[in-house]
């Protein structure tokens, strides 16, 4: 099986179990953890607050813990409405794999092809990216209720927002602790 195969398939058993088993330190701990429905929203109207001030994008980790061999985690984004531009941008996390869940709104992903001329950074967020102009990437629509794997080292980005914003979860593997851990809500955004 190759690798997108098996990243894929690894993503959607860890997608289809998250909300009933994530371990938050499963060698001491003999629960799940569990973020309630109201953290979450919570979290949206944060990431809201957010974007409607001097920013246009959020994105706020909820948790992302340690469950042995990688971190796993979860994240509340919204951003702004995106126009249609002539020249395709975005990035690709060298070492996290992505499932985006849309919660609201809706828009067109541009995934796939390759960069030109990228350029590599470093997030405190996110770890290691490349990111600029993408060039014969695929243009997918979104809607609410959609989902779009993303494996690490793939070009992603916005081609166009066409409600005022969007919002989505998104399920983070990090196989090389790229992220710090976040075991509670506690801990600061």
């Amino acid at each position: 099986m190759n690798n997108l195969k098996k990243t894929v398939l690894t993503l959607f058993i860890w997608l289809s179990s998250f909300t009933f088993i994530y371990a938050d330190d499963h060698s001491s701990v003999n629960a799940s953890v569990i973020i309630p429905k109201e953290e979450v929203d919570a979290t949206l109207l944060e990431g809201l607050s957010r974007i409607a001030g001097d920013r246009s994008i959020s994105d706020i980790v909820v948790r992302h813990i340690d469950v042995g061999e990688e971190y796993l985690g979860v994240s509340v984004v919204q951003r702004d409405k995106v126009e249609v531009s002539d020249t395709e941008t975005g990035i690709a996390h060298i070492a996290l794999d992505e499932i985006y869940y849309i919660v609201a709104g809706q828009g067109t992903m541009v995934t796939g092809g390759q960069f030109k001329n990228p350029t590599k950074i470093n997030s405190d967020l996110l770890g290691g990216m490349l990111r600029g102009e993408i060039v014969d990437g695929t243009l997918q629509p979104v809607k609410v209720g959609d989902i779009a794997i993303i494996p690490k080292g793939m070009p992603h980005g916005w081609h166009e927002i066409t409600t005022d914003t969007i919002s989505y979860i998104i399920f983070r593997a990090d196989p090389t602790e790229e992220m710090a851990i976040k075991n509670s809500s506690d801990q600061p955004r």
